[in-house]
């Protein structure tokens, strides 16, 4: 079955904290605009919008630490405390943002202030993100471990979606104007609803791991007896997440600066991208299951080299079919190589007791370190050298690495 009825509710638990923690993302991402001028005012709107990038990356880079720590926790304690922590440090803080006062109100308290949530965001994303998986890849039934995997996935790209989407409604009601004013804040302040319902979810969670009672530190023994899956899959991670926050953060801004759109139909061409995430992410990892994790990230990082420049200059052509066309296979390129890295990531050292920690901090840092600065890179790189495609360029090296490190991991 494509859902095994009874495992609903792990299924629900399990992906919650993703649906909260990339429906902040597409909030940041759509607001990037207004909340660079509101909080990172500047003459100059590139500065602006580069601050607001960067407050992104700096609750990003605290990734890899919040993975190292609820990493820690899910092996040597327990998958379900790991995760209910996480879910109430990830909630608050974008609550909290919906009330901020602005540069304008409060001087540069008001970016620090900022800054200083999205870095506590960050801290247990790292832990979420990994939990989650390793939960729902250990839960899930034989031969349904990439599905049930993606599942991580499909709750971001619901979250992207329930975000992008919101926000577009809220857009074409209040108009720019009162966004700016204050129709910006509506969307933090609505997180806590998704919130509430993570913690219904978890309460009663079920978790078939039994921590052991070595004095082992999980992140040590991995560093000293799993270096080389470590750094292959170190490589392989962060060649889909640099592809990844191109796609669903910086996407968005490009279509505004090079693809001839306004804000509004750009945000539409976003929205599209996600529900496309949605449809072919568990596709895409009922195919892994069939032929194989490795195997179809094999296939997607090679097409992925060679055809993201021409679905660049594609986007360029400011035609809207033609975006649309290009956007759907970069899409669905994104699913056939993100879909099978979680559980291909879990089940890449055969000791359970590691597993979080391992997963934590491979997907931790290339999302965190990677994906976080993706949107300020992208942004910086075409500003220096005027050239639209010059994200496709640093996309396609990315994904021959990850080609490379495919050919060196072992096929589990």
């Amino acid at each position: 079955m494509f859902i095994h009825l009874a495992k609903w509710r792990i299924i629900a638990a399990g992906i919650i904290g993703n649906v909260i923690e990339y429906y902040d993302f597409a909030i940041i991402g759509f607001l990037a605009v207004i909340i660079g001028q509101l909080f990172f005012p500047s003459h100059d709107p590139f500065l602006s919008l580069l601050g607001s990038f960067g407050a992104f990356a700096a609750g990003m880079v605290m990734r890899p630490i919040g993975a190292i720590f609820f990493g820690h926790l899910g092996d040597k304690i327990g998958r379900r405390y790991a995760l209910i922590g996480s879910l109430v440090m990830m909630a608050l803080p974008t609550f909290i943002i919906g009330f901020l006062p602005t540069y304008a109100q409060i001087g540069i308290l008001a970016p620090i202030i900022l800054i200083v949530l999205r870095m506590m965001q960050g801290f247990s994303v790292g832990g979420e993100y990994a939990s989650s998986i390793v939960y729902l890849v250990e839960e899930s039934p034989k031969g349904h471990t990439n599905l049930y995997g993606s599942f991580v996935s499909l709750g971001a790209k619901l979250g992207m979606a329930i975000g992008a989407g919101f926000c577009g409604i809220l857009l074409g009601y209040l108009g720019e104007n009162g966004m700016m004013e204050w129709g910006w804040r509506i969307p933090f302040w609505s997180s806590m609803v998704l919130a509430l319902v993570g913690v219904y979810l978890r309460r009663h969670l079920t978790d078939e791991y039994i921590p052991d009672e070595s004095t082992k530190i999980p992140l040590l023994e991995i560093l000293r007896n799993h270096r080389r899956e470590f750094w292959l899959f170190l490589a392989l991670a962060s060649a889909i997440w640099i592809l990844y926050y191109t796609l669903f953060v910086y996407m968005p801004v490009w279509l505004q600066t090079y693809g001839g759109f306004d804000k509004a139909t750009s945000s539409y061409i976003n929205t599209y991208s996600i529900i496309l995430g949605v449809v072919f992410i568990p596709i895409m990892a009922m195919v892994a299951d069939r032929i194989g994790s490795i195997m179809l990230m094999r296939i997607s990082a090679i097409v992925t080299a060679i055809s993201i420049i021409p679905i660049f200059m594609l986007m360029t052509t400011q035609n809207i079919y033609v975006t649309l066309i290009a956007i759907s296979v970069m899409s669905i390129l994104l699913c056939a190589f993100q879909a099978p890295v979680f559980a291909a990531t879990v089940n890449a050292i055969s000791s359970h007791e590691y597993r979080a920690s391992f997963t934590a901090v491979i997907l931790g840092s290339a999302a965190g370190i990677v994906g976080g600065v993706t949107p300020a890179l992208m942004t910086t790189i075409t500003k220096i050298t005027g050239q639209p495609l010059s994200p496709a360029f640093l996309i396609a090296v990315f994904a021959i690495l990850g080609w490379w490190a495919l050919r060196k991991i072992e096929i589990k």
